[in-house]
């Protein structure tokens, strides 16, 4: 890419030049001139130059090109050339943010991808080509990957990549499920494993390679955001568009009981959408001039725009805190106040349509975890099934948005921006492919999305952010989860690592671009397993 972004916590959205050393703003915004580094070069020895710059623009409008790339940079006009080491970004509209998403821009060789007679879409599976710091050695589809460091690469002696990249090869493998991933780890098939389930940490990963500190349990504190992972609703279908009764569906999820009985205590319930960020979480009532802005927005797009609830309520998801009966009982009096009135076999129908609906999951892990809150809504009297899909199905479906209620996470980083208009915006809504997994098509929402990739400073943007938050969550558009702040990692003992941990990566990017093998210790290992004795706790 042309940047590279700094993942430190007090630089929320700061970048620094890679493949490019200078980028000159215009003072209006709607330019920008990067210079690139002459050094800069693709694996294959080949430079990096303007023209590639043009053609990795240029070839977004491929069918078979990423869709939410194409919605990413879809304010950049076009990138022209002024010489074989300079282009010029042209932007559509003024957007504080729009610099540094250009600086994201993945930037392909033009005489690979798009050499005469070959078709962007079809004919490079064999064929890998980019400008980092490895280059891919072997692969099959489907079972591993192995990539291999480029000791010819260009960025090694930059400021920011020294001390990084120190693994000769790394290896990513596929395992059909969760059991034979923990046998291969114990095998050494592979070094570090992350592990997602509460359930496999209380229980597994006691054994005798634990106990002798073969491998190492690691629990290491993150400051990342943590997003909204929750069920979703899709406002596209008729049951959901009341929010009355989407917040009665969503009220009676048993959090306590999952936390205690499935997830051994290890989560906490999410608020809001911008959980754990240093300055976007505000979860008190709203005053001052976020009252006042939420009225107005209220005041001109009318209460089913900006409820009530936006202007009152601090923010938790629908029901925290209240005991499951009082849930319980309040979601009967929603469902029955907008006339969702219970059948003969005990499910609610409302003008001849029963509240039913499916739930579509594309991992049998979630399976477990959908059982207790379906059989809560059934004493509510809804009817939720199950449906449990494939991967390659499972996603082909939520690109046409055909389903009722899935399970997702919205992502964010510490400084958001762009990407709220793929996953909120109106626009984003009717776009196949998008993340606006909703459908939701908010006037209001609209208005703070604009205000909010316009912020000028990061006070501005902060405010809309938690404006933002507040909309979303007034408008119930998922069941909120969980979250943990800490990241959960098998480890081999064989490596080093830097005494200040890098806590905004996700840990397997940490682990690939700052940990080192140690021969040392990895000496040490093997004389201990040969003699079944244990290491020191380090």
């Amino acid at each position: 890419t042309p940047t590279a972004q700094s993942y430190a916590d007090n630089e929320p959205f700061s970048t620094y030049g890679h493949l490019v050393e200078s980028l000159d703003l215009a003072e209006d915004y709607l330019s920008m001139v990067c210079r690139l580094r002459p050094q800069a070069r693709f694996s294959d020895g080949r430079p990096v130059t303007a023209d590639d710059f043009v053609f990795s623009f240029e070839i977004m409008a491929h069918p078979e090109y990423s869709p939410l790339y194409r919605q990413y940079f879809a304010d950049i006009a076009r990138i022209e050339k002024l010489d074989e080491h300079t282009v010029r970004y042209h932007f559509k509209s003024r957007n504080q943010e729009l610099p540094l998403i250009a600086g994201q821009m993945p930037i392909l060789p033009r005489h690979i991808y798009g050499a005469p007679g070959k078709d962007f879409g079809k004919d490079f599976d064999a064929v890998a080509v980019g400008s980092g710091p490895y280059v891919i050695e072997a692969y099959e589809f489907g079972k591993y990957i192995t990539v291999r460091r480029n000791p010819e690469w260009w960025g090694r002696d930059l400021p920011r990549t020294r001390g990084m990249y120190n693994f000769d090869r790394i290896t990513a493998r596929v395992y059909l499920d969760d059991t034979s991933a923990k046998e291969a780890l114990k095998g050494g098939e592979f070094d570090v494993f992350y592990v997602s389930v509460a359930k496999d940490w209380a229980l597994d990963f006691k054994g005798p390679f634990i106990q002798r500190n073969y491998i190492l349990r690691r629990e290491i504190r993150h400051s990342r955001p943590v997003s909204m992972q929750g069920f979703v609703f899709n406002l596209r279908r008729p049951i959901f568009q009341s929010l009355k009764t989407r917040y009665a569906l969503a009220m009676v999820y048993d959090f306590p009981w999952a936390n205690a009985n499935l997830f051994y205590n290890q989560y906490t319930r999410t608020r809001c959408f911008f959980e754990n960020s240093p300055d976007m979480t505000n979860t008190d009532p709203p005053a001052g001039r976020m009252l006042e802005f939420l009225g107005d927005l209220r005041t001109r797009h009318g209460a089913a725009a900006v409820p009530k609830m936006a202007l009152e309520k601090t923010l938790r998801a629908p029901g925290q805190d209240e005991p499951p009966e009082k849930n319980l009982k309040d979601a009967e009096i929603l469902l029955e106040s907008v006339g969702w009135r219970r059948g003969p076999d005990g499910i609610r129908v409302r003008d001849g349509q029963r509240l039913a609906f499916s739930l579509l999951l594309g991992e049998p892990t979630w399976e477990r975890i959908a059982e207790p809150y379906q059989s809560r809504l059934r004493s509510l009297g809804v009817e939720m099934t199950v449906e449990t899909l494939q991967p390659a199905e499972f996603q082909n479906r939520l690109q046409r948005f055909d389903f009722d209620m899935m399970v997702t996470v919205f992502s964010h980083s510490n400084s958001i921006g762009n990407e709220q208009l793929y996953l909120f915006g109106s626009e984003a809504a009717d776009t196949e492919g998008s993340r606006n997994f909703n459908g939701l098509k908010n006037p209001a929402v609209d208005e703070v999305l604009q205000s909010l990739v316009q912020a000028r400073t990061r006070a501005d943007l902060v405010f809309y952010g938690q404006a933002l938050d507040r909309l979303l969550m007034a408008n119930c558009l998922v069941v909120p989860h969980w979250h943990i702040t800490r990241d959960r990692l098998l480890v081999w003992n064989k490596f080093g690592q830097p005494a200040v941990h890098c806590a905004q990566l996700l840990p397997d990017s940490v682990v690939r671009d700052f940990w080192w093998y140690d021969p040392e210790r990895v000496a040490a290992l093997e004389k201990a397993r040969a003699a079944s004795a244990p290491l020191p706790a380090p």
